[in-house]
């Protein structure tokens, strides 16, 4: 009686402790057959939390939407991610701007060096790279020609089948026109600190005061003005210094690589941020979900001590990210030095009447974002230049892989969110084969065709038309049957790059001769190209019942292209919902 008095008073006045305390008087037996139950009791307890966390997630994946952004390079992916971006979680985007001015700066900076090496080409001008100075001296030769580009004469009359067939079967597209590559020239030397003293040539250059001396190109040139030469030398020295940065900021967002014999600035996801020597590139491919206080994540595999800035938080002390930064900041203002320094030679090149004679006679055919940089100069050339939401949409920079982005998008007026995977592509040939493991359950595609480049070829082949690789790209999509399910959306995109080509009097029929002799204005060439992807869509479409949901777009108007996004989400997300059984 004693003992069981003892029992009592040790469980104290809690009615729980008493309820599960074992009996007195229980014996070994009975103590056996108890926690035996005791554990059954706890395993199916425990699958019972399990089945309910599976269909909580497959209930969570079944409202999720995964959406992948296809097309090939160039044909503005990364900047409809950008978009959806400013729409769905702005502040993240705040968070990324100062890391943009590198992107900027590249941007301008390439353009600079396209114009020079597009002078140097065609006006059969070479750059004496043995002496101290950069000179620019006639070819002995009396006529340049090189086996990478044609002249317009041949250029009209080489022709070549396209895979595609276009209304008429027996079409053909002409061969790739001229265009400025230059002469493969290496880049400058970049400069090391010493070299941004004032004692030293690259300090000194921006002040020249003497004329470089330079003679007339010779008289392969004849529409070349002898005092051009002298002029263009004279510019490619005072700009020697900001072209040498184009190496040192593309290493600190990305790499470099050789594509179709032009060096090209890929970047993964994380850029944003501060690279380290410590950066991992495999550490970033791991898809994990977002935190629940984000609304918006990249693929990084936090896990592994990756930061969204881009660098090794567990293994990188305070000191070194520090420095990182303080190294950053320094390449930053003297980049920034250099553009306001430069500001001018850089006006007086691009409104060089030798220049405006190459792209008029579209021997130099600058990006968009290339005119656009250029239009602002005098705003992003100053110390505290910080890339507005326009300067970040025009950044070009291409994709390495796949990079995802998670946003969580409200529907029925904002009462209720769910997340969408987003998935932005590399486009280029080589990178393609990546974008199959994607495939599965993917619940809506947008394919973007980039119609204004029905005169442009690829870089990686340059007897393919864009468009028709587009056309070849997107009859793949269609007849996929892991796709079969997915719900498509096309963007006929770069429709303002379009207009102003025509505008300037390209001809359609010059390229894609099935155009024939149809008015060459933007609405009959716009529905031309529609109607060709339509086809492709009926002709290849595995679902009969699948519908196509087609927009003439360019992904760089915010206001028309946040019209655009909500019409999508919401078609989008009615079908998935549908299929969901749950409308």
């Amino acid at each position: 009686m004693t003992a069981v008095l003892n029992n009592s008073d040790s469980q104290g006045d809690d009615p729980l402790s008493k309820m599960i305390a074992p009996p007195p008087n229980e014996t070994l037996l009975e103590r056996d057959k108890r926690l035996r139950l005791e554990a059954e009791a706890k395993r199916i307890s425990d699958a019972i939390d399990e089945q309910l966390r599976v269909e909580a997630q497959k209930r969570r994946k079944s409202q999720e939407v995964k959406l992948l952004l296809l097309g090939q390079s160039g044909s503005g992916k990364s900047t409809l991610q950008k978009q959806f971006q400013l729409m769905y979680a702005p502040a993240t985007l705040e968070l990324e701007r100062a890391s943009w001015r590198h992107v900027v700066y590249i941007n301008l900076i390439k353009s600079i060096r396209m114009m020079l090496n597009a002078l140097e080409h065609e006006y059969d001008l070479e750059i004496d790279r043995e002496s101290d100075l950069l000179l620019l001296v006639p070819s002995l030769s009396p006529s340049f020609t090189s086996s990478s580009s044609l002249s317009p004469t041949s250029a009209s009359k080489a022709t070549k089948s396209l895979p595609y067939q276009w209304d008429d079967p027996s079409a053909s597209s002409p061969s790739i026109p001229s265009s400025a590559k230059g002469k493969g020239k290496e880049r400058e030397t970049t400069p090391t600190q010493e070299d941004f003293d004032s004692n030293s040539i690259w300090g000194s250059a921006l002040k020249l005061s003497t004329p470089v001396t330079a003679t007339a190109a010779a008289a392969g040139s004849s529409n070349f003005s002898p005092a051009w030469a002298q002029q263009i030398a004279t510019l490619r020295l005072r700009l020697a210094p900001l072209l040498s940065m184009e190496d040192i900021l593309a290493h600190k967002i990305g790499m470099g690589v050789q594509v179709a014999g032009k060096e090209e600035v890929f970047v993964r996801t994380g850029w944003q941020g501060i690279r380290t020597k410590k950066w991992s590139t495999a550490s970033a491919t791991k898809i994990t979900a977002p935190e629940p206080e984000y609304i918006y994540s990249s693929r990084l595999s936090m896990g592994s001590g990756v930061s969204g800035l881009g660098f090794d938080t567990a293994s990188t002390t305070s000191t070194e990210i520090q420095l990182e930064m303080d190294q950053r900041t320094e390449l930053v203002r003297q980049v920034a030095s250099l553009f306001m320094n430069s500001r001018g030679d850089v006006e007086t090149l691009y409104s060089h009447q030798a220049v405006k004679s190459l792209i008029k006679k579209r021997k130099l055919r600058l990006e968009e974002s290339s005119t656009y940089f250029l239009a602002n100069l005098e705003r992003i050339s100053v110390s505290d230049y910080m890339p507005t939401d326009d300067d970040i949409l025009h950044a070009r920079l291409r994709t390495m892989g796949v990079v995802e982005h998670y946003f969580e998008v409200p529907v029925n007026g904002g009462s209720k969110m769910y997340g969408w995977r987003l998935y932005d592509v590399g486009g280029a040939r080589g990178q393609r084969p990546t974008w199959v493991p994607y495939f599965e359950d993917a619940t809506a595609i947008i394919f973007l065709a980039p119609i204004s480049a029905f005169d442009q070829y690829l870089e990686e082949d340059q007897r393919t038309n864009r468009v028709d690789d587009s056309l070849q790209l997107f009859t793949l999509i269609c007849s996929n049957p892991l796709l079969k399910n997915c719900h498509l959306v096309l963007f006929l995109n770069k429709t303002d790059v379009l207009q102003k080509k025509l505008e300037m009097g390209v001809k359609v029929k010059k390229y894609i001769t099935s155009y024939g002799d149809r008015p060459n204005d933007y609405e009959h060439v716009s529905n031309y190209f529609l109607a060709h992807f339509k086809q492709v869509h009926r002709k290849n479409n595995l679902d009969t019942k699948r519908e196509l949901y087609t927009h003439l777009t360019s992904v760089v108007d915010t206001r028309s292209t946040r019209q655009i996004i909500v019409n999508v989400r919401d078609a989008i997300f009615r079908d998935h919902l549908k299929e969901s059984s749950m409308l």
